[in-house]
């Protein structure tokens, strides 16, 4: 428990040290979520101008009115959300291009310079990319297994009691969330092997991952089960700040959400740091058990004369 505790706590001192990462990424998204707000915006302009929905969404997030403008088909406020999809995949990638110069700063436990930081993320990019097509693969099962059970404790709550398919439902998709935990942690250490290790072949990476993961999964799993837990009580904390703020006040649920998002980015970065740190200590760990091999001692530099033979004389 004591190391669990020094580790967290090197992570969160590693993420600090290099909290510039946070402010680049938090920026980025409030940059990226400004334009793709911009349709839906327009879309509203039109609709809640000289009506009631304007005051209830500008001085208050009122779900209620929320609800009845994506409902009504002449607003047909869900034809913007394409640029919001296409808004999140465009900051995925970008997050995914950072993740090399992320790992490499973690690893260094140094501030790298710009040029350093932006070297890393383009050498890892590739191997990114490919390690990513190898998760999708990996997931399809665990979204099977998500639909099925969605699927059947739907019959059941037509066919049978109402408890048996909640029951249902509830064991099912904890599985379902655990396994997406496993698969998860399972990639986030092939990419900090990939770091450490700078491994190229990602197939053969993520099987040694996998290793690692199995066999060290209550440690690795209690670590991350920790710090998002954290995330989760700063999330609900901070949605419950933002349901009970006056109407007045609606600048300020804005930034409370947006000290929210900045958080959970926090978080997650956390998370990487501690997966590190764990990593590298693992490594260190494995050098010190290894054998000690005796060298052969070196040849003595001094050389034997043997005496000379006597000839018998004929």
């Amino acid at each position: 428990m004591t190391e669990q505790r020094g580790l967290l706590r090197e992570g969160f001192q590693r993420v600090w040290r290099y909290q510039r990462v946070l402010w680049f990424i938090f920026f980025i998204n409030l940059g990226l979520g400004h334009f793709s707000a911009g349709p839906i915006i327009h879309k509203l302009d039109g609709v809640t101008d000289h009506s009631l929905y304007a005051r209830r969404l500008s001085n208050m997030f009122d779900y209620g009115a929320f609800s009845a403008l994506s409902s009504d088909p002449q607003v047909k406020l869900f034809e913007a959300t394409g640029s919001m999809v296409s808004t999140c995949i465009v900051f995925f990638f970008i997050v995914l291009f950072l993740t090399g110069g992320i790992l490499e700063a973690y690893r260094s436990g140094r501030k790298l310079t710009t040029r350093e930081f932006f070297e890393a993320c383009g050498s890892y990019f590739w191997r990114w990319v490919r390690l990513l097509l190898v998760m999708m693969i990996v997931f399809i099962p665990v979204v099977m297994l998500a639909s099925f059970v969605k699927e059947r404790s739907g019959t059941l709550l037509a066919d049978a009691s109402e408890m048996t398919g909640y029951w249902f439902l509830l064991g099912g998709m904890s599985v379902v969330v655990l396994l997406a935990m496993f698969v998860r942690l399972w990639f986030d250490v092939a990419q900090v092997r990939t770091v450490v290790e700078e491994e190229t072949g990602m197939l053969r990476n993520a099987r040694q991952a996998l290793k690692i993961t199995t066999g060290n999964f209550g440690t690795l799993f209690w670590m991350y089960l920790r710090i998002s837990v954290v995330g989760w009580l700063v999330f609900a904390a901070g949605v419950y700040v933002w349901a009970k703020m006056p109407p007045a006040r609606f600048v300020w649920t804005i930034f409370v959400l947006e000290i929210v998002i900045m958080i959970g980015f926090g978080i997650r970065l956390w998370q990487r740091a501690c997966e590190m740190i764990w990593y590298q200590r693992r490594v260190l760990a494995e050098i010190a058990a290894q054998p000690v091999v005796a060298e052969p001692p070196a040849p003595s530099p001094l050389i034997a004369i043997a005496p000379p033979t006597q000839q018998s004389g004929s």
